[in-house]
C-alpha cells in the first residue's frame, strides 16, 4: 500500500488567538486560544491521516514546545517518527483581528540541526521509504541548514524507489538539480523559479509545462488561490477550480491541498479528481477557525457540491 511520508525538519507548535482589535502600543486582550501541531510536513501528514491515507510524519522535536508537539500529534493518532534535537522547537503565533476581519501570523525561527541530527533525519528516510511511496518535503529549512538538504533527502528517497515531492521554497535550486517527482508552488512562490509574475492560467501553464519538458520534475503543480489549481505532466495539463467557501483562516490550507492531492493519487484517482480533492481539503480548512485543519465531513460536502 502506498504510503505518504512527510518530512518536517523545522516544525512548529501553532498557537492561535482572537483579539477584538490589533493596534500598536496597546494591551491586546485575547480569547479563544487554540494549540495545534504545525509545520508544512506535519500538516500534510495530519491531512492525509484524516482522509484515511497510509501516512508517516518524520520530524524533529526538542524542548518544551517539542514535547507539546509530540503529544498533540499523538492525540490525533498521526503515525510519527520523531528525531530528537538539542534545540527548542519553534512557536508560530497567529492572531485573528476581529475588527478588520484579517489575521496576523508570526513565525519564530526554528532550532538549528547539528550534523548528527541531520544524519539521523536522512537515515529515517532511508529506513522508512519504500518503492512507490510519496516522500513529501514541506515547509522551511532550519536556520543554517545545508542549502542542499532537500536535494540530499530527494537522493535518499529516490534510491529507495520512492517518489519525492517538494512543497517548499527552501533549497529549490539544489533540489531541482537533483530532480524531483513533483513540485508544488502557490501563487506567491512560483516566482522564485520563474523570476517574474505570470498570468493565470496561460503563462503559468506554459511555465509548468516547461519545467516538465526540462526534466526537472515529472509533475508540476501550482495552486493559485481562488483561481484553482493545475498540474502539468508529460501527458498534458490538468486543472480544477476552487470551491467558494466562507473563509475564516488561511492557516494550513496549502498543506491540506497537498494532503488531499496526494491522498487521492495514492488511491489511484485521476489527476483531475486528485486536484479537485486537494481543492476541497484546502477549502474546508479555510472554513476552520485559527490553526485548525478541516473537518473530513466538510471535505465530503464540498466534493459533492459545485466548485466556484
Amino acid at each position: 500500500m502506498t504510503r505518504i511520508i512527510t518530512l518536517t525538519p523545522n516544525p512548529a507548535l501553532d498557537y492561535a488567538v482572537t483579539a477584538d482589535f490589533v493596534e500598536p502600543n496597546r494591551k491586546l486582550r485575547c480569547r479563544d486560544p487554540q494549540m495545534h501541531p504545525g509545520g508544512g510536513g506535519i500538516n500534510v501528514a495530519r491531512s492525509c491521516s484524516r482522509l484515511g491515507a497510509h501516512t508517516l510524519a518524520i520530524f524533529t522535536a526538542g524542548g518544551v514546545y517539542g514535547d507539546a508537539l509530540v503529544k498533540s500529534l499523538a492525540i490525533e493518532n498521526v503515525p510519527m517518527r520523531m528525531i530528537p534535537i538539542t534545540g527548542e522547537t519553534r512557536l508560530a503565533f497567529h492572531v485573528k483581528n476581529d475588527r478588520e476581519d484579517n489575521e496576523y501570523r508570526f513565525n519564530l525561527p526554528g532550532a538549528k540541526m547539528n550534523e548528527d541530527e541531520i544524519a539521523r533525519f536522512l537515515t529515517a528516510i532511508r529506513e522508512e521509504a519504500e518503492p512507490g511511496d510519496f516522500v513529501v518535503a514541506s515547509g522551511s529549512l532550519p536556520p543554517d541548514a545545508p542549502p542542499d538538504l532537500w536535494a540530499q533527502a530527494a537522493h535518499v528517497a529516490k534510491d529507495q524507489g520512492a517518489r519525492f515531492v517538494l512543497d517548499s521554497i527552501s533549497g529549490l535550486d539544489a533540489a531541482l538539480a537533483e530532480g524531483v517527482y513533483m513540485l508544488r508552488q502557490n501563487e506567491h512562490e512560483y516566482e522564485a523559479i520563474s523570476g517574474k509574475t505570470l498570468t493565470w492560467p496561460g503563462e503559468i501553464e506554459a511555465y509548468a509545462k516547461d519545467l516538465v519538458a526540462k526534466g526537472q520534475v515529472q509533475a508540476m503543480v501550482v495552486s493559485h488561490g481562488g483561481d484553482g489549481s493545475l498540474m502539468a505532466t508529460k501527458d498534458g495539463v490538468f486543472t480544477a477550480p476552487s470551491f467558494k467557501v466562507r473563509a475564516s483562516s488561511a492557516v494550513g490550507a496549502g498543506d491540506s491541498f497537498v494532503g488531499g492531492l496526494l491522498t487521492a493519487l495514492s488511491r489511484g484517482d485521476s489527476e483531475t479528481e486528485a486536484l479537485k480533492f486537494g481543492m476541497a481539503a484546502a477549502g474546508a480548512t479555510r472554513m476552520s477557525e485559527g490553526t485548525a485543519l478541516f473537518d473530513p465531513a466538510d471535505v465530503k460536502k464540498l466534493m459533492a457540491s459545485t466548485p466556484a
